[in-house]
């Protein structure tokens, strides 16, 4: 008989969750919430080898893929989503599936879970070779995760799993990135610490991916995508801080570079064109600072 997952164990900590005042049940909330951060922590070589695999994907044009159920495939999907506003990668670079399809991201699908050759389905239609196939899945046992994971490695893809299970199958799976969250404050659901902590981990390797592919100028959003008022905001402080212009300058500078950050900047600061700011970037594969440092 399988080994219950801790996720599914009853927390000591939290019996009378049905007894306690809202006070309380905030601070117990609270309480828990601190186990997802240690365990984040306890999984970062894990994490890391995740980041330089993810990395490694991205900047050899290759596809980064999230597949979930419920809760987990949710959190796959929102994690793939802001790549594009945040980083500026198209909508097919990094993408999330869910058990289910599209009508799972807003009403479960009983029973899609247990699906693995829907799961293998997914993953034969959008995986190729030497893209990165990344499984999330609490109790590491999902049907529809571990048939996506091992199609993927049929298909020559790197496969990695997150869970938050000891005793999670990892047999299709290069990197295991553990989560010990142990019992939820309400058993069995992983929406909870365990959804908190894959949010972590999937926080670290795609901002930590995208740093290394030059997607980022120290702490600063570089490539970001000024699609709303609030994001052209950012991108006219960044040019100006950057770039050590005023924002009048920074507003038309970030015009007149087909609103591009990273180009404003180097046009600004190398008294160039859009198009030569262009070929520079290109050259230094997106890196701002090597552009800047040239």
């Amino acid at each position: 008989m399988k080994k219950l997952s801790p996720t599914e164990q009853v927390n000591p900590r939290t019996k009378k969750l049905d007894q306690i005042t809202p006070a309380q049940l905030a601070r117990a909330f609270n309480a828990e919430d601190f186990n997802a951060a240690r365990a984040v922590k306890k999984a970062g070589k894990q994490i890391a080898a995740a980041i330089i695999r993810a990395a490694q994907t991205y900047a050899g044009k290759h596809k980064i893929i999230f597949i979930g159920a419920g809760t987990s495939g949710r959190l796959g999907i929102l994690e793939a989503v802001e790549c594009v506003p945040t980083f500026g990668t198209k909508p097919n670079e990094i993408i999330g599936l869910i058990a289910g399809g599209e009508k799972a991201v807003f009403r479960s699908q009983e029973g899609a879970e247990d699906d693995d050759k829907q799961g293998a389905r997914q993953i034969a239609k959008h995986a190729k070779k030497d893209d990165f196939v990344i499984g999330l899945t609490a109790s590491g046992r999902t049907p529809y995760v571990l048939g996506a994971l091992k199609q993927a490695q049929k298909l020559g893809a790197h496969t990695a799993l997150i869970s938050c299970n000891p005793h999670a199958d990892t047999t299709p799976a290069e990197i295991h990135i553990y989560l010990p969250t142990g019992p939820e404050a309400l058993s069995g659901s992983t929406r909870l610490k365990a959804g908190t902590a894959t949010k972590m981990a999937l926080n670290a390797i795609t901002t930590g991916a995208m740093a290394l592919c030059g997607k980022t100028y120290g702490n600063l959003m570089v490539d970001v995508q000024p699609t709303n008022q609030k994001l052209v905001a950012r991108a006219v402080r960044l040019i100006s801080l950057i770039a050590k212009t005023n924002e009048k300058t920074a507003a038309k500078l970030l015009v007149s570079s087909g609103g591009h950050v990273k180009t404003a900047i180097v046009m600004h600061r190398k008294k160039i064109s859009r198009v030569s700011a262009e070929k520079k970037l290109k050259s230094a594969n997106g890196f701002l600072g090597k552009t800047l440092d040239d």
